[in-house]
């Protein structure tokens, strides 16, 4: 496992690409119609760097996974990054998501958010394994060496609306702490403690 760098987003985005791309979450908040793939790709180059500039990402050494981790301990950006993120936000909001959409992901990063505790925590923000190296145990592996890489949180947390990844989660320790029902996908919050 290697930390990623600014040069690998587009490395880092094509492997979330394709393996979100037939995820009924990600399908359901960005625009539908012509060049949704594209709006996707634009979605997670939005989660990368939100992810490097929060906390870390990481690439497997075979480059063909990779895994983001928010710290909530990176907030001291420049005028630029902010800058930068008010842009990337306002790009978030009208061209991937389109306006039906944004009710939807504000309700869901409320749902998420309310369940978080006050203390520092990890949150295991997307694992991304390339569609043909998938069920091989890469992400299972970048999973546990991102985790392993942390010394100084007590607890890791993640949700999911696809209740396939689940059992991995709950092998690799973790457990359903809340469901959010109310969601057009049913959202379920995972926590482990380190």
């Amino acid at each position: 496992m290697r930390r990623a760098d600014l040069k690998d987003t587009i490395l880092i985005t094509d492997i979330l690409t394709d393996s979100f791309k037939k995820n009924k979450s990600i399908i359901n908040v960005t625009r539908k119609g012509k060049n949704q793939i594209k709006r996707i790709n634009s979605l997670m180059k939005f989660f990368f760097y939100n992810a490097f500039y929060n906390g870390d990402v990481f690439l497997s050494n075979d480059e063909k996974a990779c895994i983001m981790m928010l710290t909530h301990n990176k907030n001291r950006f420049s005028i630029f990054v902010k800058l930068k993120f008010i842009f990337w936000n306002f790009n978030l909001f009208f061209n991937v998501l389109g306006i039906k959409n944004i009710k939807n992901v504000l309700q869901r990063e409320k749902a998420i958010n309310k369940n978080h505790p006050k203390e520092p925590f990890l949150h295991l923000y997307y694992v991304g394994v390339l569609r043909n190296h998938q069920g091989k145990g890469i992400g299972t592996n970048l999973i546990k060496e991102a985790i392993n890489h942390y010394n100084d949180y007590k607890v890791i947390y993640l949700e999911t609306s696809d209740k396939r990844n689940i059992p991995l989660y709950q092998k690799l320790g973790f457990n359903i702490v809340n469901t959010h029902n109310e969601l057009e996908l049913t959202l379920y919050i995972m926590k482990k403690k380190i």
